[in-house]
């Protein structure tokens, strides 16, 4: 406990000085903890772990992005040229949308608490095209629907099924499980650890099963 106080009080002294005096904001794939894993012309997928006591550098978002909560923790934030602020830890599975496009930001985040906070950015580059009906799935609840995305989560018990709409998305694993998708190509068999995705460019729906023995829970995000 006494360790934990320290890490703490630590992070806050180290973002009392102002921002003019820190180095210049880095693009987001130069921040060592915002791990690029996937890119394609309408998707970035970085893997943020920030473990406990680690202090983020500057860095800016241009691009609009899904948030995926993988892993909770309280965090401590600070815009460039701004005072820092405490955040509480928010809840696993949590998902939200920031319009940075419209409104780029530099920043840069802490973590003063006991265990690895984690999220996932989905940065949406392009549109895939005309998409089918904007609705939810069996075992899926509407989550973000704007001009950009519609996301859903999906909660699956063991042998139960839904369905991952064209032209394309992402899948993110929040809980892990194993998983089947089927598509006009066949049947592919997924053993999704916590924080993984999937990636699909399809004109065809996608079936997913839950083939594991725990509940899968996922966070659908639609590209418009």
């Amino acid at each position: 406990m006494f360790r934990r106080c320290l890490i703490a009080l630590a992070l806050v002294a180290a973002f009392v000085p102002i921002a003019r005096a820190a180095a210049e904001p880095v693009p987001i794939e130069q921040e060592p903890r915002h791990r690029l894993k996937f890119e394609n012309a309408h998707v970035r997928f970085f893997d943020v772990q920030l473990e406990p006591g680690y202090q983020s550098l500057y860095h800016w978002h241009h691009n609009d992005g899904v948030f995926v909560n993988i892993a909770s923790s309280p965090t401590i934030a600070q815009d460039w040229g701004a005072e820092p602020m405490t955040r509480g830890e928010r809840a696993i599975g949590e998902a939200y949308f920031i319009a940075y496009a419209a409104k780029p930001k530099a920043h840069r985040v802490a973590n003063p608490g006991p265990g690895m906070y984690r999220v996932i950015d989905a940065e949406i580059m392009s549109s895939c095209g005309p998409m089918n009906a904007a609705r939810e799935s069996p075992n899926q609840t509407l989550v973000v629907d704007n001009e950009r995305v519609f996301v859903t989560r999906l909660i699956l018990h063991p042998g139960e099924s839904t369905e991952l709409y064209a032209p394309c998305g992402m899948l993110v694993s929040v809980s892990g499980g194993n998983v089947v998708f089927d598509t006009p190509d066949g049947k592919e068999k997924l053993a999704m650890d916590r924080g993984e995705f999937k990636w699909r460019k399809l004109q065809q729906t996608v079936k997913l099963t839950n083939v594991g023995a725990n509940v899968f829970h996922g966070v659908d995000i639609r590209i418009k």
